[in-house]
């Protein structure tokens, strides 16, 4: 088994399958974000209380509001940063697995799939009817990586075929 660890991609081939592990990058942890927006955070209230001991008691509401706000940003952070999609291709078939598809893992016949990357790079999975976007938290860099990736494995399996 071969691993290779590639910004948000990480690779790993077993024989003829390849199963891709794509994420958004992450690069602060729960505990470095909760401290960061913490400090944020104090930083109003303190502000607000100043303000109200000095006589304009107004400015605390606004305060609170903010450190409201705060905590509503770190939680669709934390969400965004969770998200994992699992791509794996074999010589007869694809899987794919996301919250998309509620972790459920969905199976594709290979030769009835198709792999569309479009110039802008977004990639998408089509089979019969459904439609999947693949990597679409992905940078630039790495979805043109991920290309990369998708086209050398999918023409190795149709020259063995």
């Amino acid at each position: 088994m071969v691993q290779y660890y590639t910004l948000m991609l990480k690779k790993t081939e077993k024989g003829d399958r390849i199963i891709l592990k794509i994420s958004p990058n992450n690069s602060s942890s729960v505990q470095q974000n909760i401290i960061f927006f913490g400090g944020l955070g104090l930083i109003c209230l303190t502000f607000g209380i100043g303000f109200f001991v000095v006589g304009a008691p107004m400015i605390l509401p606004f305060a609170g509001l903010e450190v409201i706000v705060l905590l509503i940003v770190l939680v669709i952070n934390r969400s965004w940063t969770n998200q994992e999609e699992q791509l794996e291709i074999d010589p007869l078939f694809v899987f794919f697995k996301s919250k998309q598809t509620n972790n459920q893992t969905i199976k594709f016949d290979r030769f009835h799939s198709k792999f569309i990357i479009n110039k802008k790079n977004s990639i998408s999975l089509i089979c019969k009817n459904k439609k999947l976007r693949i990597g679409q938290f992905l940078n630039e860099e790495d979805l043109e990586e991920l290309a990369a990736i998708v086209r050398s494995k999918v023409k190795e399996l149709n020259n063995l075929a």
